[in-house]
């Protein structure tokens, strides 16, 4: 996080003094020079954190440290800001101050030209105090614990468990049933629900998806349910200013004479999933719960015909999944023999999880198809598996594809950390935040839109971001 904000303030302060406005009056081509100066410095430290983060060298001081960068970065981005918004105001007319405020938030007080002199002489000292502490290690970055998703052109090995799931969504069988499907985070057990979802959800009257993660709010839970259902029939609906008891009412009301479908994916104890199905009531009609937990316990609630465990795949499915993302253009995914050796080392290193195979092979894909860049990766991966540090291990595999994003794809990637948990973010709305927070350089004659639309190709095709829907021109929405 430390190298974003880092990333991030040094691109401002590039803008900020790249201006033609800055040469009006002497004072502030001073304090251009003087962020000049902080701005290379900056860098510097950027390049230090990136070098020990390649090498994977860690310890608590370090922790520190960059703690420090990560703040002081933050404080010399409000000083930028601030300088930006002052010397635009004398400025308003022309494209840089239109862009500046696409970009600046305008500061709850303003300072003045002295303020901010006074304020980059305090980064300066805390910068050259930052400077004189020569460690050689650095933070990792681990992605927030829930269960990730693959997309379905990834789900190998699950044939049988697919059977199962569609077999118990036999509507000749009129009794309620709640399905549970069990295992480690990265297995697969939301794909393979989805999958199923697609194709049977419309042979039931009401149905609804419903993600409820770790810190959930039940009103929430509900509220989306109503919403979900409500859209299906088109039906003008506002369920924003219901009250729980208002909302746990209309859902038990809709759903005691219809026949629904309701996914519950990742629940994490048995009380969250007892207080969520209070309001869906038993009609007799044939109904189906299908929820998706890492927790025996929770799915242990599901009868023991409904309880599907999802397990690693096989070692042959496992290399066909991963030869499918590393070889995505060659003629059936077929593996050089040159590379087998090392690429079965990497998948054997995956344990059979999908979606730690699916980040690792989309990894190698875009990188040179010779032993020693592959065998260079698999030293990172058996550095980064031996740590004793919380993270599973699909989220240190997934933490070494962020290590080898490009710098610009980096800055964006973290961006997306700001929204909650299991959250679909449009992709109109996430290229024009990318590009109001200045992340985006021109690239020749190309518009920013498109260099974008790059950006976040370049995200799917790394499998770091997840699709959830495209258009029928089979582009992202």
């Amino acid at each position: 996080m430390a190298e974003a904000a880092l990333l991030l303030v040094t691109i401002k302060i590039g803008i900020a003094v790249g201006a033609e406005t800055l040469h009006y009056a002497r004072s502030v081509a001073k304090l251009s020079e003087n962020m000049t100066l902080i701005r290379n410095d900056l860098q510097l430290i950027r390049a230090f954190i990136k070098e020990t983060e390649r090498r994977a060298l860690t310890d608590g001081v370090t922790e520190t440290w960059t703690g420090q960068v990560r703040r002081l970065a933050y404080d010399m981005e409000d000083i930028v800001d601030q300088f930006m918004y002052v010397v635009g105001k004398h400025h308003q007319k022309g494209s840089w101050w239109s862009y500046v405020k696409k970009i600046v938030k305008k500061p709850q007080y303003l300072f003045t030209l002295g303020e901010i002199a006074t304020g980059l002489k305090k980064i300066n000292r805390a910068l050259t105090h930052l400077k004189q502490k020569n460690y050689a290690s650095q933070q990792q970055l681990y992605l927030p614990g829930h269960d990730y998703s693959i997309s379905d052109d990834e789900l190998v090995g699950f044939d049988k468990n697919r059977k199962i799931l569609m077999g118990s969504l036999n509507l000749e069988n009129s009794k309620f049933e709640i399905i549970a499907l069990w295992g480690m985070g990265g297995i697969g057990k939301s794909t393979l629900v989805s999958n199923v979802f697609r194709t049977e959800a419309s042979n039931f009257e009401f149905h609804a998806w419903v993600s409820v993660s770790q810190s959930y709010k039940l009103d929430d839970i509900w509220r989306r349910m109503l919403k979900e259902i409500y859209s299906k029939d088109k039906k003008e609906f506002d369920a924003e200013k219901m009250t729980c008891r208002e909302l746990q009412d209309e859902l038990k009301e809709l759903l005691k004479i219809r026949q629904y479908l309701i996914i519950l994916d990742d629940v994490w104890t048995a009380e969250d999933l007892r207080k969520i199905k209070e309001v869906l009531v038993d009609a007799k009609m044939g109904s189906r719960i299908i929820l998706t937990t890492r927790s025996e316990e929770v799915a242990s609630i599901a009868h023991d015909g409904c309880r599907i465990k999802v397990e690693p795949l096989e070692e042959e499915d496992a290399w066909r999944l991963f030869c499918r993302k590393a070889f995505p253009s060659t003629e059936n995914h077929v593996c050089p023999l040159a590379l087998q050796e090392c690429g079965k080392s990497i998948v054997e290193r995956c344990d059979g999880l999908p979606l730690a195979l699916v980040a690792i092979g989309s990894l190698l894909s875009l990188k040179a198809q010779n032993v020693a860049d592959w065998k260079l990766c698999d030293a990172q991966l058996i550095s980064d598996l031996h740590k004793n540090e919380n993270p599973s291990r699909v989220e240190k595999i997934l933490n070494l594809s962020y290590k080898y994003l490009p710098d610009y794809l980096k800055s964006c990637f973290l961006y997306c950390t700001m929204f909650p948990e299991d959250h679909m973010i449009h992709r109109k709305r996430l290229i024009r935040l990318w590009v109001a927070q200045g992340f985006v350089e021109q690239i020749g004659n190309c518009s920013l839109e498109d260099v974008v639309e790059g950006y976040l190709t370049q995200l799917v095709q790394r499998s770091m971001l997840h699709v959830v829907e495209r258009n029928s021109f089979n582009r992202i929405r």
